[in-house]
């Protein structure tokens, strides 16, 4: 018993501040819809947290009438620029998922609903579906779809400024039935949502991230405390077995679960692109899949309509339906992000090959980027934007934003390239706190029955 409190003490002092830090951060990572985590910003700080900035942007237009006229927008908001870029000037603090052209008339997606502005106006202001997330949207002639939080689908008259058409995407599991990379399997898991439909996976995976913080502040106090508790008083002695009884209970020990799930998938993806190759190839038989793969019922993370058929691109890949309620599958392979364009519909996938839709045929979309969020025209030339590469004109900004301060802070890249071994070192050990924690638990109780 005294080995296993030696052992259980001293883990704990060494990595209670980085699992700390895990939690803390983790747990605001899981909600990046929160505008807060955009409106502040921090000057500063280290490059890594200015370099996260630009993941944040997610469409870019260039006025094919004068290519010194520019827009990007994103999670930060919107901004236009009318010398190529060379400078900025914000037009709109909302977070934008896309811009889409109609007629010399933007459309935004964004987390107030669609947005609308002439393109040489600078003024956004509200079209439809006001105060609704559109995470994803698409123009068709006079036809704009959208997707509201990834669940439903709408299907709008852009003349007319109604809706003429809404449903979802309530596949039949018989077309779901589809095996996933670990890579996949991994990311879903340690992103919440890897488990159930609706919000069910994100709070499980806040419940381990609040308790990754409160074990270790709890820890820290009990272990100040006992320090200290030489001729204190009796009501000190009992408010430290108050703090002890919070921080060894029920809840800590169902903790174990989320918390194993998060540090197994979050030493994974330290380490990615080491092993990336190894995730790619192990796959996991849909038979033995979470239930959350049986539905993906709030999975949309594209949309699309043609004139006669609607799409939706989910972790699976891209679903065809002529009237909303009955989908089959068009193309496998995440369809991260689906760019119409006239005739042409671009998919860009997430751990699967990009890929454009064209007379009706799939074919791969080669010299393209893993996982581009838009596409525009340069100089007659189709161009990408992708995380992976943001070579095109950026606002330049002095700050980072409270979300990249806290993602680098998480993959530790605001510290050090080799802070994911400290992250790794701390994840062991708390399966040592885990274990010898555990262990002094049902010690504890065996004695309260022994004692009773």
């Amino acid at each position: 018993m005294v080995k296993f409190f030696k052992i259980h003490k001293y883990s704990g002092l060494v990595a209670g501040v980085v699992l700390l830090l895990l939690g803390f951060t983790g747990f605001f990572l899981d909600h990046k819809g929160w505008s807060f985590l955009y409106d502040v910003t921090f000057s500063n700080v280290p490059k890594a947290a200015l370099e996260k900035e630009k993941v944040l942007f997610e469409s870019y237009y260039v006025n094919p009438g004068n290519d010194n006229h520019i827009i990007t927008a994103g999670r930060r908001g919107a901004f236009e620029s009318f010398d190529k870029g060379n400078s900025f000037t914000k037009t709109s603090n909302l977070q934008f998922f896309a811009i889409r052209e109609y007629n010399g008339l933007l459309f935004g997606a964004t987390n107030e609903g669609i947005y609308s502005k002439y393109v040489h106006m600078q003024e956004w202001k509200p079209f439809l579906l006001k105060n609704m997330i559109i995470n994803s949207m698409n123009i068709y002639k006079n036809f704009l779809v959208a997707s509201i939080d990834k669940k439903d689908i709408v299907l709008i008259d852009i003349k007319n400024r109604s809706i003429v058409n809404e449903g979802n995407a309530f596949i039949d599991s018989s077309y779901l039935n589809q095996d996933i990379t670990l890579s996949r399997f991994v990311r879903d898991l340690h992103y919440g949502r890897g488990l159930f439909d609706g919000i069910a996976s994100l709070l499980i995976n806040d419940y381990g991230a609040i308790m990754l913080t409160l074990l270790p502040i709890s820890g820290f106090l009990i272990w100040f405390l006992i320090k200290n508790i030489k001729n204190r008083s009796t009501s000190y002695t009992k408010n430290t077995r108050k703090i002890i009884k919070l921080h060894s209970n029920f809840f800590s020990i169902i903790a174990i679960v989320p918390l194993l799930i998060l540090i197994i998938t979050g030493i994974f993806l330290d380490h990615a692109m080491d092993l990336r190759n190894f995730m790619s190839s192990i796959k996991i038989p849909s038979t033995f899949l979470p239930p959350v793969y049986n539905s993906l019922k709030e999975d949309i993370w594209s949309v699309d309509y043609d004139g006669k058929s609607f799409r939706v691109g989910n972790r699976y890949g891209v679903y065809k339906s002529k009237n909303l309620y009955d989908w089959e599958i068009d193309s496998k392979g995440f369809a991260y992000r689906m760019i119409r364009k006239d005739e042409r519909l671009y998919i860009s996938g997430m751990g699967a090959p990009n890929r454009i839709l064209q007379e009706g045929k799939y074919t791969m979309l080669k010299h393209s980027p893993h996982m581009f969020r838009d596409v525009f025209t340069l100089k007659g030339e189709t161009s990408f934007i992708s995380p992976h590469m943001m070579r095109f004109p950026l606002p330049k900004f002095q700050e980072a934003t409270l979300y990249s301060v806290l993602l680098t802070m998480h993959d530790g890249t605001f510290f050090a390239p080799w802070w994911i071994w400290i992250n790794d070192i701390a994840s062991v050990l708390l399966v040592v706190l885990f274990i010898t924690g555990f262990y002094r638990w049902k010690k504890r109780k065996r004695s309260l029955k022994v004692s009773a």
